[in-house]
């Protein structure tokens, strides 16, 4: 099969971006926080920080206890857009963006010129690489993955974080993959993993053993069946997803909270 993806992930993004911006806090653990109040969650942390054991979501008075020296800033939205923009134009330069997966994760489309050179492919990366950091700084950072689909590339793009890059060919599956968790693959969380469990699958190994048919039957659905596909490397299109609804969050500071 050819490699037709590749999955961009920008490692910490929020966080990374206001490094860039605000060099005084380069090199140093940095919380990002809708609001700088001790009772709300962080919605990022810099590599630094998450070197010292601290994960998104950390409530802010938790993150100072584990970190005393964190900095916490407040989120800027509108920055966070602009460097989106920016960076989704650079990474258009080099490859075609099929979907903007979210505002730090792009799924692109390679050409034929790479379908059956994964050295090409590689250079292709390091370039996309290189020109983020001479365009838009050093401290901004991805991790990419190479596949066959975006699911494989996407599960590539996650295995050698942060600033990782990893090509998935025919050769390396399911090789390449054994040593992963089952959770470490998109569209198994923690109830899919204790269905699987259930039917005797708790390895990645014996994921890759079973047919389609007795995934459709776990899954209770023809994505059963897709994700077999997908992780054997077959190109098939996800079914579109269909929003319903129009949500908007907002946290609010502690002195407008009852």
């Amino acid at each position: 099969m050819p490699l037709r993806n590749l999955a961009l992930d920008f490692d910490s993004f929020f966080a990374s971006v206001e490094q860039q911006d605000r060099p005084e806090l380069r090199g140093k653990p940095v919380g990002v926080a809708p609001v700088v109040a001790e009772t709300t969650g962080l919605i990022a942390v810099s590599g630094e920080a998450k070197k010292l054991g601290l994960k998104r979501n950390t409530r802010v008075a938790e993150a100072r206890r584990l970190c005393p020296g964190i900095i916490v800033v407040e989120s800027r939205p509108e920055v966070y857009i602009d460097y989106h923009r920016r960076l989704k134009a650079i990474i258009e330069s080099c490859v075609p963006v099929k979907k903007v997966q979210s505002i730090d994760e792009l799924e692109c489309e390679l050409t034929a010129d790479f379908a059956h050179d994964p050295e090409r492919a590689r250079q292709l990366a390091l370039g996309i690489k290189a020109r983020i950091a001479r365009e838009a700084g050093d401290f901004v950072r991805c991790s990419i993955g190479i596949g066959p689909n975006w699911f494989l590339a996407k599960v590539a793009s996650d295995m050698e974080k942060p600033n990782g890059l990893v090509v998935i060919n025919d050769a390396d599956i399911p090789g390449k993959l054994l040593h992963l968790k089952l959770t470490d693959f998109c569209g198994i969380g923690e109830a899919m993993a204790k269905r699987l469990s259930a039917a005797g699958i708790t390895t990645v190994a014996q994921l890759y053993a079973t047919t389609a048919t007795q995934l459709r039957n776990i899954w209770g659905s023809v994505e059963g069946a897709r994700f077999h596909a997908w992780m054997n490397g077959e190109r098939q299109e996800r079914a579109p997803t269909e929003h319903n609804t129009i949500g908007h969050g907002h946290v609010l500071p502690p002195a407008g909270r009852n």
